[in-house]
């Protein structure tokens, strides 16, 4: 009976003894997969690493744990756990000995504090046990996880094993939160692109398109300086700059200055100077990349628009406004003015000697005089007004803030520079001719702020103009002949419209 009891007493404790290490082991297990919930629940890395630290030290009755990340050629504290704030050091600190010798294939290692002493920031901790990590992803080094006991209960196999599970879990929660701040920030960066973009996007003005690619280069890089040049038959002139002085032509590269083409099409809309810009390879060259791809689009929309705009408006004879940007100006300049009170003179100017010109000496004279012509009203209008070309031979001008005294006084300089000889030349050589011109006035005050009504009634008043010119000059039996001059023809003010 003695035998059969104690062999009794043996399997009882057996099983006592492995009852307890599965229930540790359940423990362990238990715990780890806690600590690995309660990684999944953060995203940033800082977050990460304060979560470990903590739950590690409580999993292992660690009177110490300490997360130690690579920076500036040494280690920095990146969390902490039982470290008073005096202890803790300051700046980088270098590597322990005892981490030397880990790996990928080995990330752990234990040591009572006599075998392997403990980092000189910890020594005077009382400290028994130390316990290192390595924590390592893909062979990329992240850093250290440090335990320490200062009871004398060494770390041992199970913990070690233990411990290398940990580290793998923390690493792979560190490179989710480095993958997961990557997303975010470029995720950010695509916001602010696209933020960006719709703003310079509703640009169809060449220059405040030049002038926003600039203020946005600057504030969203950001760069020291930035300048758009445009490029036209005189080379390339400064359109916007900011951040620097930056020269009108652009004859060379200044000193510091990285040149980009803006645009996809031959020739290129312009340049865009930059300086300060970000190194190579990171977020905010990559972000400055996609802006210049964004800015020479939005360029090339802004010239587009401005040819498509100026061939809608402009008379292609003469290089004047044509009819439809007179009217569509005239209007806005009507409703101004009713606001204010001021006063708008119409002039209608018709050339009284065309006719005869274009008849006699062909369409290509008569184009020579009405560009001619077309020049000397926009000289002599100058700032006063705008110029434009209605149609054939008839040309109009609108001049704002005005009074009858000053729509008068320009209508007699005007008559004055159309009167005077032409200078035209033919296949045959020169000729001198003199067209003329009659010229209706009509201001909104007396007439009404209607742009169609205003212009019917300067156009009433020129035709009466014409039939008063044409009166006194059959009254002075010289105004409507054609006679031939030396050195070319010379041609008499003929109604061309009666």
């Amino acid at each position: 009976m003695g035998e059969d009891d104690d062999e009794i007493r043996r399997l009882r404790a057996e099983l006592a003894q492995s009852r307890a290490i599965s229930a540790r082991a359940l423990a362990r297990a238990t715990r780890l997969a806690q600590l690995v919930t309660a990684l999944g629940k953060v995203t940033e890395v800082d977050d990460v690493l304060e979560c470990a630290v903590c739950d590690v030290a409580e999993m292992f009755d660690a009177d110490v744990a300490v997360v130690l990340t690579p920076a500036d050629g040494g280690l920095r504290l990146a969390a902490q756990w039982g470290i008073a704030a005096r202890h803790l050091p300051s700046g980088t600190v270098s590597a322990p000995a005892a981490v030397q010798s880990l790996s990928a294939a080995r990330p752990v290692t234990a040591a009572p504090v006599g075998e392997s002493p403990a980092p000189e920031w910890l020594s005077a901790g009382g400290l028994s046990h130390l316990a290192y990590g390595l924590l390592t992803v893909r062979g990329e080094h992240l850093g250290h996880l440090l335990l320490a006991r200062t009871e004398d209960r060494p770390f041992d196999d199970a913990d070690i094993q233990e411990l290398i599970a940990i580290v793998s879990r923390i690493s792979l929660a560190i490179d989710n939160g480095r993958l997961y701040r990557r997303t975010q920030d470029q995720l950010h960066r695509l916001q602010r692109l696209n933020a960006v973009t719709a703003g310079l996007a509703g640009m169809v003005d060449v220059i405040t398109a030049a002038r926003n690619i600039v203020d946005t280069m600057i504030e969203h890089v950001p760069l020291a300086g930035a300048a758009v040049y445009l490029t036209d038959i005189y080379g390339e002139e400064l359109a916007a700059g900011g951040g620097a002085e930056w020269p009108r032509i652009l004859d060379e590269i200044p000193p510091g200055a990285l040149a980009l083409r803006l645009g996809s099409q031959d020739p290129s809309a312009g340049r865009l100077l930059l300086t300060g810009v970000p190194p190579d390879g990171t977020d905010a060259r990559s972000f400055l990349d996609h802006l210049v791809d964004v800015g020479g689009l939005v360029l090339e929309k802004a010239l587009l628009f401005q040819r498509i705009r100026m061939q809608a408006e402009t008379d292609v004879l003469t290089g004047m406004p044509n009819r439809a940007y007179f009217m569509e100006t005239l209007a806005a300049s009507l409703s101004r003015c009713r606001q204010d009170g001021s006063d708008v003179a119409i002039l209608f100017i018709d050339m009284d000697g065309f006719k005869a010109v274009n008849d006699t000496y062909g369409h290509d004279a008569g184009d020579q005089l009405l560009i001619a012509a077309a020049q000397r009203l926009s000289e002599t209008v100058g700032l006063h007004g705008i110029a434009a070309r209605l149609g054939g031979d008839e040309f109009v001008i609108a001049c704002t803030d005005t009074t009858t005294a000053e729509a008068e006084l320009l209508a007699a300089r005007i008559q004055e520079a159309v009167d005077a000889p032409y200078h035209l030349q033919l296949p045959s050589g020169e000729v001198e001719v003199t067209a003329g011109c009659s010229i209706g006035l009509c201001l909104a005050a007396g007439c009404g702020y209607d742009a169609s009504s205003l212009l019917s009634t300067a156009d009433a008043d020129m035709y009466a103009a014409k039939q008063r010119r044409r009166a006194a000059r059959r009254a002075s039996a010289v105004g409507g002949l054609v006679r031939a001059v030396p050195q070319g023809a010379g041609l008499g003010q003929e109604d061309d419209r009666v």
